[in-house]
């Protein structure tokens, strides 16, 4: 429990702080924070995500570690993105 306070903490601030990036292709992301993956941290990254009309997917890169929220992006469509 006392891991899972400063996890939740640092993902609250992460996703409230995370800036949106927009490419040539229309696609806006942020990054899901810092911190281990863990099946509620993905949970609940996967349904703000989707609140806002994106998807969470690995950044892609090679040799990046999966176990890090900091490798996966919320990446949300431009016609789904809020202005």
């Amino acid at each position: 429990m006392r891991i899972a306070a400063p996890l939740l903490l640092a993902l609250g601030l992460a996703s409230g702080l995370a800036a949106c990036a927009t490419t040539e292709s229309g696609v806006s992301t942020y990054t899901l924070g810092r911190g281990l993956v863990n099946y509620d941290a993905m949970v609940r990254a996967r349904a703000e995500c989707a609140s806002a009309g994106g998807e969470v997917r690995p950044k892609g890169a090679q040799g990046e570690d999966p176990a890090q929220m900091s490798n996966y992006v919320c990446s949300i469509p431009k016609k789904a993105a809020q202005p």
